[in-house]
């Protein structure tokens, strides 16, 4: 999954940029524009399927680049085919299920929002469920850090964002130099993103925190900056005094 772990040090960050609200109306995922680079690694996955149209790694690959971009549908080709060539497999287990959290978001729901928030609780426990397969695997840490912060608290098992962001602060103190920038700001993105939604007590200032330690990272991507100046906005605007308790 070499191929993999480099592309998402090149990628923007899963979902969009607040949270999965689960009422009966589709959310729309808006798409995210493709660079030259990323389009050529499509092309040559594409071919490569062709000659290997079974390779769990190269389904997941394409799939994730997809999903990261909000092409779900397109994405769910790919993973749907590979979660049912090697249903163990964790990182197949994890992409498929964050991008099925987005089709469910996605979906018109007659049953006035409880059918999504069913397929939700469901892809978002095949996340954690790769984690406990996996749980050294950096990317897949960080599809469950960056999915589940954005899903917020209609989560059930949103109090897990919490270890994750254990388990990276404590890999980014033990390897300083050796953690790319562009992981550490999905990390610190991710967590004002969930401390905002946590919305206790202390939550204020460890959304402040992680902004300054985001607004701090050199080289943002502009999907993030987008998302940084949204919760920045939000953040600014909330009524801390009588929500944040």
């Amino acid at each position: 999954m070499k191929k993999l772990f480099i592309f998402i040090l090149t990628s923007v960050i899963i979902g969009n940029a607040m949270a999965w609200m689960m009422g009966a109306w589709p959310i729309t995922f808006e798409l995210q524009p493709y660079d030259g680079e990323e389009k050529m690694t499509l092309a040559g996955l594409t071919d490569e399927l062709k000659d290997n149209p079974d390779e769990v790694d190269l389904l997941v690959e394409l799939g994730s680049i997809y999903s990261l971009h909000n092409e779900i549908d397109k994405a769910a080709v790919h993973l749907d085919k590979a979660i049912a060539l090697a249903p163990e497999n964790p990182a197949a287990l994890a992409w498929y299920s964050a991008n099925a959290a987005k089709l469910s978001g996605a979906s018109l729901d007659f049953t006035w929002g409880m059918y999504k928030l069913y397929t939700l609780a469901e892809a978002l426990a095949g996340i954690s469920q790769a984690v406990d397969m996996a749980p050294d695997d950096l990317t897949i840490r960080l599809v469950r850090l960056a999915t589940f912060a954005n899903t917020g608290t209609i989560n059930s098992q949103f109090h897990l964002v919490f270890d994750d962001e254990a388990w990276f602060i404590n890999l980014i103190k033990q390897y300083p130099d050796d953690i790319p920038e562009q992981i550490k700001g999905q990390v610190y993105l991710s967590m004002a993103q969930a401390y905002f939604f946590k919305a206790d007590e202390n939550a204020g200032e460890k959304v402040q925190h992680y902004l300054d330690l985001y607004q701090s990272m050199p080289n943002k991507p502009a999907a993030e900056q987008r998302h940084f100046d949204t919760l920045t906005a939000s953040f600014a605007a909330a009524d801390r005094g009588q929500a944040w308790k």
